[in-house]
C-alpha cells in the first residue's frame, strides 16, 4: 500500500442513517477513503444536527458538534425516499454504490419498495447493512432504542454504579458508538467477501447484541456461579482529582516493600492484610485509605508516572482538557484539525487504528443537500433544471 492510495478509495457508500450508530460506522468507512454519499431528508436533515452542543450556544444545522463530528469526511444529498418518486431516484442511485447502510426499523425499507431484496436484484453486488436496537427478528424488533436502553437492556448498567444504590448509564453514547464499529467491521468482513466471491450480503446490526457481547463476562461469569455485581470505586483523591492506585493487583510481591517506602508506611512490609494481591484484593478499601494520605498531597499525574514506575496497574481519571493536552495522544497526533465554514478549526478525535502509511482521510461535515449537483448529476445524470423541479416538489 501506498500513501497515496486510500483503503477504499474505489468504494462507494450511500449512508442512509441517523444519530449515532450508523453515522459513526459510515464514519469509519469515510476515513478509510470511501466516497460515503449521506442522504437527509430535504429542509429537515440528520436529527442529530439539532443536538448540543452548539458552538457559542448557537443552535443551527451546521454548528451541531455531535453532527460535524460523526459525518467528517462525507458528501451529502437531500432525497425524500419516502415518496414513491423518492424511492425510485434511490433505486437509481443504489445501482451504483457498492454498499448501502441504513437506520431505519425493520420492514421499513421493504415496505418503500427499497429494501435489500428489491435493491439487489439490480445490483447483486451490493452489501446492505441495517443497524436497528434489536435486529430484524425477535419479539423486541419493532421497539424502539436508544444508548440507556442497550445499556440497561444488554446487563451493562446493572454492573455501574456503587452497591445498594440505583445503576447507572456510561456517560455520553458509549454503546452506540460501539455498535457503530461493529457495523463497520461487519461492513468490511462483507466487503471482503464479495472481492473474493462476488456476491453481495444483507447484514444485520443489534444494539443490543453489541452490548451483549461487550458485557460477555456478566453472562459467563454467571453460569459459573458468579453474578455481577457492583463493587466500591477503586478510587482516591489526588490533589487535583482523582487517581487509581492498582496496587490490589498489579504489583508483584517483591516490589511491595519499594511501595511501603514511597507511601512512608514501611511497617506494613509484612502486614497480612497487604503483603499478598489476593490480600490486597480482599482488603482494598483499607489499603485505598493508606494510599489516599499519600496522594492527597500530589498531583494526580505524578502519583500516575511514579505509580506506574513501580510496575502498578495505576491510572488517573482524566478531564476533557486532559485529554486534549495529553502527551501520548499529542506523541501519536491523535486529534485532527479540521475547518468548517459554520464553526471554524476544531480538533476532532482520530481513527481508532493505524496502517501502513497515511491512510486516514479526514475532512469537513457536508451542509445539508451540499453536493446534490455532484451526486445527481455525475451519477444520474440529471441536468440543473431537473434538478430545480426536484427540489420545487421537495423530492430533495
Amino acid at each position: 500500500m501506498t500513501d497515496d492510495i486510500p483503503v477504499l478509495g474505489d468504494i462507494r457508500i450511500l449512508d442512509l442513517t441517523e444519530d449515532v450508530s450508523g453515522p459513526f460506522c459510515t464514519k469509519l468507512l469515510a476515513g478509510l477513503g470511501a466516497e460515503v454519499v449521506k442522504v437527509e431528508q430535504p429542509g429537515y436533515g440528520d436529527v442529530s444536527r439539532r443536538l448540543p452542543p452548539f458552538l457559542g450556544g448557537q443552535s443551527g444545522p451546521d454548528v451541531s458538534g455531535m453532527f460535524l463530528y460523526l459525518n467528517t469526511a462525507k458528501k451529502g444529498i437531500t432525497l425524500d425516499y419516502e415518496t414513491e418518486e423518492g424511492a425510485s431516484v434511490l433505486r437509481q442511485l443504489a445501482q451504483g454504490f457498492d454498499i448501502l447502510v441504513e437506520s431505519c426499523p425493520p420492514g421499513h425499507m421493504d415496505s418503500l419498495g427499497i429494501g435489500y431484496e428489491s435493491l439487489s436484484e439490480s445490483n447483486p453486488g451490493l452489501i446492505y447493512t441495517a443497524i436497528t436496537p434489536f435486529g430484524q427478528w425477535g419479539p423486541y424488533r419493532d421497539y424502539k432504542g436508544s444508548d440507556i436502553i442497550a445499556q440497561a437492556i444488554g446487563a451493562l448498567m446493572c454492573v455501574i454504579g456503587l452497591p445498594g444504590r440505583e445503576p447507572l448509564k456510561v456517560g455520553g453514547n458509549p454503546l452506540l458508538c460501539t455498535t457503530g464499529m461493529a457495523a463497520f467491521s461487519a461492513t468490511m468482513i462483507a466487503l471482503h467477501v464479495r472481492d473474493l466471491e462476488g456476491y453481495g450480503q444483507f447484514v444485520d446490526i443489534s444494539e443490543m447484541e453489541t452490548t451483549a457481547v461487550a458485557q460477555i463476562h456478566t453472562s459467563i461469569h454467571y453460569q459459573f456461579g458468579r453474578a455481577p455485581e457492583r463493587r466500591p470505586s477503586n478510587l482516591t483523591r489526588a490533589k487535583d482529582g482523582w487517581v487509581s492506585p492498582g496496587l490490589e493487583t498489579g504489583v508483584h510481591e517483591a516490589t511491595w516493600p519499594r511501595v511501603c517506602e514511597l507511601l512512608g508506611v514501611p511497617e506494613l512490609v509484612d502486614d497480612p492484610r497487604f503483603n499478598t494481591a489476593p490480600a490486597r484484593r480482599e482488603n482494598q478499601q483499607e489499603l485505598l485509605k493508606v494510599v489516599g494520605e499519600w496522594a492527597a498531597a500530589r498531583p494526580k499525574e505524578e502519583i500516575y508516572h511514579t505509580l506506574q514506575g513501580l510496575r502498578s496497574i495505576a491510572g488517573y481519571v482524566a478531564t476533557v482538557e486532559d485529554l486534549l493536552k495529553s502527551g501520548q495522544l499529542a506523541n501519536r497526533e491523535f486529534f485532527q484539525a479540521i475547518d468548517h465554514p459554520d464553526v471554524g478549526k476544531l480538533l476532532y478525535p482520530g481513527p481508532l487504528f493505524r496502517l501502513e502509511g497515511d491512510s486516514w482521510h479526514s475532512g469537513r461535515a457536508p451542509h445539508i443537500g451540499e453536493h446534490n449537483a455532484d451526486v445527481y448529476g455525475g451519477a444520474l445524470g440529471y441536468t440543473g433544471e431537473q434538478l430545480e423541479t426536484l427540489q420545487q416538489k421537495g423530492i430533495i
